[in-house]
């Protein structure tokens, strides 16, 4: 339970009347179910996560186009290692978890558009060095792996809806670094599917809020998405030294 539910009572208020069943004495209530949309609830009721990991000291270096080539070639050698594990969990899930199976596309993968990146800047994947971070993430995810397909799926919403700040970052870096507004070499992780954007998460953002789940399965969801804030965010400050240096 959450440190913000409200305190269950097990006794009744004063001057209520008292129940003359004994097995009703003492009960307590049960909180009712979330009504709002799954995709309301993981925007609403994440924002406090979500500001945070907006306003890191690694994003708000790429918003204003503050940070070097070097130090995002350091960033994307980690997001990298993340996705890389995170795609390959996502994809194992798929017999298992229908809602993985039905809306987690290949497309959506992101490992493909970081080794692309990273072989535009001319890095060899198979040297990268984990940081404590990222081997974090990666044991988070297989941990989920394991235990709970749906908050895996979690941890997949947050990469998909951060595409939607990360093209107008790309915008920011392309102009600082004087390259064309139409580049894309370098730029397929933080802008994966161009003037489709808009467009596509509009459709995944209505289907999942209308993907048949019970109330478990989006406290799990939600749960999942609560955590990928807080390993990026983790994995933000882990770079500071890397991608600011």
């Amino acid at each position: 339970m959450s440190s913000s539910d409200p305190e269950i009572q097990s006794e009744a208020p004063t001057g209520a009347p008292v129940s003359k069943c004994p097995f009703l004495r003492g009960a307590v209530s049960v909180p009712a179910a979330d009504s709002r949309p799954i995709t309301q609830r993981l925007k609403e009721d994440n924002w406090d996560l979500h500001e945070q990991a907006e306003h890191d000291r690694v994003p708000q270096a790429m918003v204003k186009g503050e940070m070097s080539r070097e130090g995002y070639v350091e960033l994307l050698k980690q997001m990298w290692v993340v996705n890389k594990g995170l795609d390959a969990a996502l994809v194992n899930a798929r017999a298992t978890t229908p809602i993985i199976n039905d809306l987690v596309s290949d497309r959506q993968l992101q490992e493909q558009y970081l080794r692309a990146d990273l072989e535009h800047f001319g890095v060899d994947v198979e040297t990268i060095e984990t940081t404590d971070a990222a081997r974090t993430m990666l044991g988070h995810v297989a941990t989920l792996s394991e235990r709970d397909g749906h908050a895996l799926f979690g941890l997949h919403y947050v990469r998909e809806g951060a595409n939607n700040g990360n093209k107008f970052v790309a915008m920011k870096l392309k102009k600082a670094w004087g390259l064309e507004p139409e580049c894309t070499d370098g730029f397929n992780y933080l802008d994966p599917y161009g003037k489709d954007q808009r467009p596509l998460w509009e459709d995944w953002k209505s289907r999942l809020a209308d993907y048949p789940l019970t109330d478990p399965e989006k406290d799990s969801v939600f749960a999942g998405a609560r955590s990928m804030f807080e390993r990026i965010i983790a994995l933000h400050q882990d770079l500071e030294s890397l991608a600011l240096a």
